[in-house]
């Protein structure tokens, strides 16, 4: 951390340094007071902090868009497994209630079989009894 807050001072006197060169043709050298190398060596420390910061924060926000894209992916996997088994359930219902109303439809063929059964023995009957008597 020291080494790269030395490298950026650097860089920043030197393209200084550079731009007062240059301007030195045409203008008068501008010479530095303690007091202004101290803000701008201030102002380089509080960029290099956050800078430092906003790294970080973009790999911890880049690191919660990974985990969440993740998940993501899981739950859609989850979701096609859901809907296939949804869709099992549903066949397996409507199996279900044909079957039900087939039952049901034998139920009432079978309920009218055996009316007419007793119907008939009933008559039966009748007719015995009348000729007995």
């Amino acid at each position: 951390m020291w080494k790269r807050y030395c490298a950026i001072t650097a860089a920043t006197l030197c393209l200084l340094l550079s731009a007062s060169a240059s301007e030195a043709s045409s203008a008068t050298a501008y010479p530095m007071t303690a007091a202004e190398m101290a803000a701008l060596d201030s102002r380089l420390t509080l960029l290099s902090q956050q800078t430092k910061s906003t790294r970080q924060a973009l790999a911890e926000s880049q690191a919660a868009l990974k985990e969440s894209r993740a998940e993501l992916s899981k739950l859609k996997t989850e979701s096609i497994k859901l809907q296939i088994e949804l869709q099992a359930q549903s066949s397996l219902l409507e199996s279900a209630n044909k079957s039900l109303q087939a039952s049901a439809r034998e139920e009432k063929r079978v309920k009218r079989q055996r009316l007419l059964w007793q119907i008939i023995a009933g008559g039966v009957v009748v007719v015995l009894v009348k000729e007995k008597l």
